[in-house]
């Protein structure tokens, strides 16, 4: 079976776009044979484009182990910029039906994308993860946000994998973001994906995690600029947090046709 590949990324969250109606039995060991016949540095997660009844176009996001996931705000930032580009979708705003229900994203210029965000809520209060006080929070994913200044990715990524793994958060686990608040317009955020199980460049769902929750706390307003490995974000809220949109950079990178056995 031959299939088109595109690569893409935002703020250096790396992905592989898919456009096909129908999925294979075993998803799984196909995803992980698109991933050694492109051969790329690095691949965090799929994003699987196919039609939708309600919106310009449905948007599944898959982690690079094959897993799925509810929501991925940067995957959907550069899966419209895709469909923007190859004219699959006409204007430069356009809906999106994904996971956690339908966002409306806009390409702006310069390839930035703008994307409306759901509105992220509490799932649990200050609770203690392996000795480490932090916020459960759903944002369109499931996050654990925690207040740590000046960590390191080995850190990160060392505390992230033993608070993913807790059972707390099974079966399906939680991504672990490490937030310092800068001031009142501007964070840093360090993200531990599951699915992935390392620290990426930039999370959209963990970023705006952070946000809420620094802004619940009375110590953020809007728009805040959150600071990523990978780049910037800005995320723009209003008081009552039922207005939201995330934006920041998007490329397409390369497009290759492979095929799979």
């Amino acid at each position: 079976m031959k299939i088109n590949i595109i690569k893409a990324e935002g703020t250096k969250n790396h992905f592989l776009i898919i456009k096909k109606e129908i999925k294979p039995n075993s998803l799984e060991k196909f995803l992980k044979k698109v991933i050694e016949k492109t051969n790329y540095d690095r691949i965090d997660g799929f994003l699987w484009i196919s039609k939708s009844r309600k919106a310009d176009f449905k948007m599944d996001y898959y982690n690079n182990d094959g897993s799925w996931e509810t929501m991925c705000a940067n995957g959907a930032r550069c899966a419209a910029l895709f469909m923007y580009q190859q004219k699959l979708v006409k204007k430069n705003k356009m809906t999106i039906e994904t996971g956690d229900g339908y966002h409306y994203a806009e390409i702006l210029k310069h390839n930035f994308v703008k994307i409306s965000m759901n509105s992220p809520k509490y799932t649990t209060g200050c609770i203690k993860i392996n000795g480490i006080e932090g916020r459960h929070i759903d944002s369109g994913a499931s996050h654990f946000v925690i207040q740590y200044k000046n960590i390191s990715k080995k850190k990160a990524k060392s505390l992230g994998k033993l608070i993913r793994n807790n059972k707390v958060f099974s079966p399906r686990g939680t991504n672990v973001n490490f937030y310092e608040d800068i001031n009142e317009n501007n964070i840093k955020v360090r993200t531990y994906e599951k699915g992935i199980e390392d620290i990426v460049f930039s999370c959209g769902t963990g970023s705006l995690a952070c946000v809420y929750h620094l802004s619940k706390a009375n110590k953020i307003i809007s728009p805040t600029v959150v600071d990523v490995d990978g780049g910037k974000l800005e995320i723009n809220f209003s008081q009552d947090w039922k207005k939201i949109t995330l934006s920041g950079e998007a490329k397409i990178e390369d497009a290759k046709e492979i095929e799979i056995y």
